[in-house]
């Protein structure tokens, strides 16, 4: 019986300096994520606030279509990893798939970044209850599919100047592993469509009696 376990570890050192790269670029991206709230424009910010405190003052209200939301934020994920596994698939993939890294840091960065600075220890909590929950499935699994796409488009560049290669074993590889991907990404779904709002709105329901 295949052991997923046994695979990822395989995986995983077979591949460090590929992870570590990854782990560069996105890291670089949640740096410059926080750094650039500092140069929001004041009216940008000032909308953002307004938007923030109207949803906060609500939350205990809040009303989730369940069934919508995992269909939407799931779509939404598997279009992500569906596109860092096609870009693994070409020599050029490698470029775009680090970019998209730097994009999703730069996202994270300057959404924790923007609460925490705005609200403070308010800030910490919200994005405890906003970010994290969701995260903890699907950055790691952003992450490794990353480093799994990056891995096999060196494959390709490699095959490129040595057609004696054997391509096929890879492939079958970078496909079950991206498979996983999915699952997880998908999980995150889940969890941001039905953990996340409930965490949420009895926080703020405790916190507002």
């Amino acid at each position: 019986m295949l052991n997923i376990g046994k695979i990822f570890s395989a995986s995983l050192r077979a591949n460090w300096l590929y992870l570590a790269i990854v782990l560069i670029f996105f890291g670089f991206g949640c740096c410059f994520g926080v750094m650039a709230v500092d140069y929001l424009d004041k009216d940008q910010a000032d909308k953002l606030v307004v938007y923030l405190d109207s949803f906060i003052e609500k939350a205990d209200q809040l009303n989730i279509n369940h069934h919508q939301a995992v269909k939407n934020s799931a779509v939404n994920n598997i279009f992500i990893a569906a596109a860092i596994y096609l870009m693994g698939l070409t020599i050029f993939g490698i470029p775009m798939v680090l970019a998209l890294l730097f994009f999703k840091g730069f996202t994270l960065g300057f959404t924790i970044g923007f609460l925490t600075k705005q609200k403070a220890w308010q800030g910490v909590i919200f994005a405890v209850l906003s970010v994290l929950p969701q995260n903890i499935f699907y950055i790691p699994a952003l992450l490794i599919g990353a480093m799994a796409s990056l891995s096999f488009s060196v494959l390709l560049v490699k095959r490129f100047f040595n057609n004696k290669l054997a391509v096929w074993p890879g492939f079958l590889g970078y496909s079950l592993l991206m498979m996983v991907v999915m699952a997880a990404v998908v999980g995150a779904g889940i969890v941001e469509a039905y953990l996340t709002p409930w965490l949420i709105k009895n926080y703020y329901a405790v916190t507002a009696n």
